[in-house]
């Protein structure tokens, strides 16, 4: 096997760990976009059961309003009774009376429903609130965890690109050029052996004169489909 193939097959080896690590910490961060995900949507449940129970109370305080008005007229209704001079009068009070008992008495029920639907929105409020704050305390503690699992992992990081840094003196700045530049979106698969004549990166039949390179040269040859580089198995 060519000498400098044989350097690229343990750097990348070194290369496959930085990815692998890498791959590691990017898992992390999706988890932890989930979770601000949750937060963001009990944030908006939050906002919206908030803006509708606004739009209740309000409701409910007008209602209350026209109560009062009702019970002060009411009031002024009895004072009234005791002026009445004839039966004529007494009969426009009396039905006057009891359209105004009437829509007192339907104020009330409806004022005792929206309070009872105030009570289940409050009720909602505080599981969205509860369910806010536990979201919260899960991603301050996902932080705090990601920071520590950030810190090991560049610390690996830097001890195998030490490793690896040492390795690269020992082949040719050309080549490794190319390596670096596939691996950029190859990603530990830069070199890759050919097996039954095909290219184990991309799982092409190579053509047979590239196939016959690899296996009896000790040339430098690169997939035609991907770019990789190959090399025999042994």
């Amino acid at each position: 096997m060519n000498a400098d193939i044989e350097m690229l097959l343990k750097i990348q080896e070194y290369d496959k760990r930085i990815y692998q690590l890498e791959s590691e910490f990017a898992k992390k961060l999706k988890e932890r976009e989930k979770l601000e995900e949750l937060l963001t949507a009990h944030t908006l449940n939050m906002e919206q059961a908030q803006e509708e129970l606004n739009e209740i109370l309000e409701d409910l305080n007008f209602k209350k309003n026209l109560l009062e008005e009702k019970e002060v007229l009411l009031e002024k209704l009895d004072e009234k009774s005791s002026a009445v001079q004839n039966q004529k009068q007494s009969d426009a009070l009396s039905s006057e009376i009891t359209i105004a008992k009437t829509n007192k008495s339907i104020l009330e029920d409806k004022i005792l429903e929206m309070q009872a639907v105030v009570d289940d929105k409050n009720k909602k409020i505080s599981e969205i609130q509860q369910q806010l704050d536990e979201t919260k305390q899960k991603l301050e503690a996902f932080d705090i965890q990601l920071s520590e699992i950030k810190e090991d992992i560049d610390r690996q990081i830097e001890k195998v690109n030490e490793e690896r840094q040492t390795m690269l003196h020992d082949i040719n700045p050309n080549l490794l050029s190319k390596y670096n530049k596939i691996s950029m979106w190859a990603k530990g698969s830069a070199v890759v052996r050919v097996e039954d004549e095909t290219c184990y990166g991309c799982f092409i039949k190579l053509p047979p004169q590239v196939s016959v390179l690899v296996e009896e040269t000790e040339e430098i040859v690169y997939c035609p489909n991907c770019g990789r580089i190959l090399y025999k198995k042994e």
